[in-house]
């Protein structure tokens, strides 16, 4: 995951914001229940990949597995910031 928290943020920089969040720490479960609740209802393998509070993929953070996914969000904020 640092690998892929550094490349996202080589290539945009603060436009980019990642967060590791570990789902064994109660803390963390309790600040995402709701996360958790699908991935536990769904038997997700971990890690999981959310984009902008959307769970979008799970079992992988390899940086190239993310990227379009992080693509998609940048392009879709920036068409509302265009309308």
């Amino acid at each position: 995951m640092r690998v892929t928290q550094y490349y996202l943020q080589m290539r945009y920089g603060e436009a980019v914001e990642v967060e590791y969040v570990d789902m064994a720490d109660p803390e963390n479960q309790a600040r995402f229940p709701e996360l958790l609740a699908v991935a536990e209802d769904r038997d997700l393998p971990y890690p999981l990949i959310a984009v902008n509070g959307h769970l979008r993929a799970a079992g992988s953070a390899h940086y190239y597995s993310i990227l379009p996914l992080v693509e998609q969000a940048l392009e879709a904020e920036e068409q509302v910031r265009q309308t």
